[in-house]
């Protein structure tokens, strides 16, 4: 299939956005609010945007970093129950989803915790200094799995998990088991350093190369790589499978661009 990208609109107001995660009708932005070279200081001086879909009721500050409950550079989300989750350097934190209320720990310990995702019934963590991922159940449980260094983004197909390397350049099959070593693309070429992915109906993929200031399409039969957008930085992008848009949060630029997705049948 072929895959292009439509700007649609270009959403201002935020400060370092890391990632975007699109939950029905609401969008959830992540802001480090550092400056260049402090993006992994315990600084508390993160926080999140809650926005509704159609853009019209737009929280930018609707999960606040406080002296009672300080949050660090908050980046990777994802939504499990009615909980949303979310990485804070070391730590894994949630917070009601609606509210905003219980903040609490659930998991920390970790180096440079990154992305999340979810296969519905665990949270899955990317450390990216670490070049490992964490399966970790809403009681705080853990185990590992293998990944490969650097290990950025995270998504779920099914059953089928995938990720991307920020050191390696590449995309990868993962094993949620953790018996199988990951499966290389081989893909490495075409990418400077990757952030986020997602995946699409056809099986193929979306990934954001942040260094590399591209968005670009892979093919379900992980062979061919097309740049779709050039985008300043673009961090860990989400995705409306429904409304068939895209969300590409600008690091440095201080925004997130929402796309429209087209496809059609080479």
């Amino acid at each position: 299939m072929k895959v292009g990208l439509v700007l649609l609109e270009t959403i201002d107001g935020f400060d370092v956005p890391e990632c975007v995660l699109a939950d029905g009708d609401v969008l959830y932005v992540s802001n480090i609010e550092s400056e260049p070279g402090e993006y992994w200081n315990d600084d508390g001086r993160s926080h999140i945007s809650r926005i509704s879909a159609d853009l019209q009721k737009r929280d930018l500050r609707w999960l606040d970093s406080s002296e009672e409950f300080p949050i660090h550079s908050a980046k990777g989300m994802c939504r499990l129950g009615s909980d949303l989750y979310f990485t804070d350097n070391t730590r894994l934190l949630r917070c009601d989803a609606i509210t905003g209320e219980g903040l609490a720990v659930v998991a920390q310990g970790f180096e440079k915790a990154n992305d999340l995702a979810t296969d519905g019934r665990s949270v899955w963590l990317s450390d990216v200094a670490q070049g490992k991922v964490f399966c970790i159940s809403p009681d705080g449980t853990q185990r590992e799995i293998q990944a490969p260094a650097g290990v950025n983004g995270l998504t779920f197909r099914g059953d089928k998990m995938f990720a991307v390397s920020w050191d390696l350049h590449d995309l990868y099959e993962l094993d949620p088991s953790g018996k199988k070593a990951p499966v290389a693309f081989g893909l490495a070429e075409h990418f400077t350093n990757l952030d986020g992915i997602e995946t699409l109906d056809d099986g193929s993929f979306l990934v954001s190369d942040f260094k590399g200031n591209q968005v670009c399409h892979v093919s379900a039969d992980r062979q061919r790589v097309t740049k779709l957008a050039d985008v300043t930085t673009p961090a860990d992008i989400g995705i409306n499978r429904e409304q068939g848009l895209l969300y590409v949060p600008s690091f440095l630029d201080n925004k997130v661009l929402v796309y429209r997705i087209k496809g059609s049948t080479e």
